[in-house]
């Protein structure tokens, strides 16, 4: 008993005396006394102050707090551009701090920074594609040159794909990393992959990265997010048919299903119909549905089913003739009519408020995929 009791001893006094962190820093022609401010990123991406030193013979140093947590911090030096982005996951992180602009410091630490270094890398190497693609489309603008003007258009649609690809794998590639959370922030922030896409990443990551503050914070904003934008599953529903039948939007749903909100006194609605007619027309045999729901007013009911009849809108229809009261447009979130939904064959919105050829193009793009 006497031993175990000596053991536990010296393991507390050595836990005790374990060192904290430490960030030690060089930095060069910055004058002794300059303030260096230490925060870390806490909730809303909004920086939580930490510690302030000051430079002393081109160096300053900081200790840090041991974490479990992959902390992000910031160091800010009064008068110098720019900042430096760390992750607290070694005992001691080196940087060597550049006096033009923080960004471009170079830092010595654990495996989370490198892997920051490298994502870095990604972003910055597509931003300057990115740039010498748009120069290349303002020099062809200049010189009315439409065929490079073309050229530089699809190079630019090309490479938001190719960046979009490296970037979602990867967040998938470094699901124990907060960095591959700042991925996902940004790929969130850029709104370039849906709603259920956004949730299926998140999810994967693994609980200690989920428990930071930038974890946390973007499972509570993927939570937010609208019932009805891009991504989500669309809200069901069921309504009256002309004929009185009780009709639900599973019963009606494609490959592709447009949910058409018009209404037979709505003019923009009635000048768009003839555009989704033939688009109907071209894709019905292929597995594009179409249900329109009406806001007609009551005690309106011929209005409607003329209106059906005169654009020849040969799909289903539903609607509790309720005017801006109608249950399936407040479900919906609908305030102005024309409104459309577009929803792949497993209920999910791929498409808000397409019109005209964006609607055609939207369309055949889910049918082929």
């Amino acid at each position: 008993m006497k031993i175990l009791y000596a053991v536990s001893i010296l393991a507390l006094l050595v836990g005790c005396n374990s060192p904290s962190p430490k960030l030690e820093a060089s930095i060069d022609e910055v004058p002794n006394g300059t303030n260096v401010y230490l925060a870390q990123l806490g909730p809303q991406n909004i920086p939580v102050p930490l510690d302030t030193t000051q430079v002393n013979n081109n160096s300053f140093e900081f200790d840090l707090i041991t974490s479990k947590n992959q902390d992000i911090n910031l160091i800010q030096i009064e008068g110098v551009n720019g900042n430096i982005i760390f992750i607290n996951d070694a005992e001691t992180i080196k940087i060597d701090a550049s006096n033009e602009n923080l960004r471009n410091s170079k830092i010595e630490a654990g495996e989370h920074n490198k892997l920051l270094k490298d994502y870095i890398g990604v972003i910055t190497k597509f931003a300057e594609e990115k740039n010498f693609i748009k120069n290349q489309h303002s020099e062809a603008m200049q010189n009315e040159d439409e065929t490079a003007m073309l050229d530089a258009r699809l190079d630019m649609d090309a490479l938001a794909e190719e960046s979009k690809k490296a970037t979602l794998d990867f967040i998938q590639s470094h699901t124990n990393s907060i960095v591959g959370m700042m991925a996902l922030s940004d790929v969130m922030n850029s709104k370039s992959v849906p709603l259920n896409k956004m949730k299926s990443l998140y999810d994967g990551f693994s609980d200690n990265v989920k428990d930071t503050p930038l974890g946390r914070m973007l499972g509570q904003n993927i939570a937010k997010i609208g019932a009805t934008d891009i991504g989500a599953e669309a809200p069901k529903f069921s309504g009256p048919t002309p004929n009185g039948e009780e009709l639900s939007l599973n019963e009606v749903m494609g490959k592709v299903t447009l949910i058409d909100f018009w209404a037979s006194w709505c003019r923009p609605c009635r000048v768009e119909n003839p555009n989704i007619v033939s688009i109907y027309n071209d894709y019905k045999d292929k597995g594009f549905s179409v249900i329109g729901v009406s806001l007609d007013k009551p005690n309106s009911k011929n209005s409607w089913l003329k209106a059906i009849k005169d654009d020849q809108l040969e799909w289903n229809h539903v609607s509790n003739l309720k005017y801006w009261q109608e249950p399936i447009a407040q479900k919906y979130g609908v305030k102005a009519i024309p409104a459309a939904f577009l929803i792949d064959e497993n209920g999910i919105i791929v498409g808000k408020d397409l019109r005209g050829e964006a609607l055609r193009d939207k369309v055949k793009e889910v049918l082929e995929n």
